[in-house]
């Protein structure tokens, strides 16, 4: 956040940019593993699906936590992007205003 606040106020230049992108790659790398967690978090509610017990709460809010980390990274990283000029492919319609 502070890289990008530079950034944004001193501009970018060539160093600034490296240090932009190599943390734009770490969290990539973190989204992507937040990514692999939600998809073993779906093969534990798909092998829970039918029962009825205690554990789909804990799933579900597990579930949230991923959710909401992917999220905050996605917008992040989207920062970062515009903040190097490039442009952010996103797959929601609105972002924030």
């Amino acid at each position: 956040q502070e890289m990008l606040t530079e950034a944004k106020t001193d501009g970018v230049d060539a160093a600034a940019r490296h240090r932009l992108a190599e943390e734009r790659q770490r969290l990539d790398e973190r989204r992507a593993q937040e990514e692999q967690a939600l998809l073993a978090l779906a093969r534990e509610w798909d092998a829970i699906a039918g029962e009825c017990h205690g554990d789909k709460r804990k799933l579900l809010e597990r579930f949230k936590q991923h959710l909401a980390a992917r999220a905050y990274l996605g917008t992040v990283i989207d920062d970062l992007s515009e903040a190097l000029g490039e442009e952010t492919q996103t797959n929601a319609s609105h972002r924030r205003h």
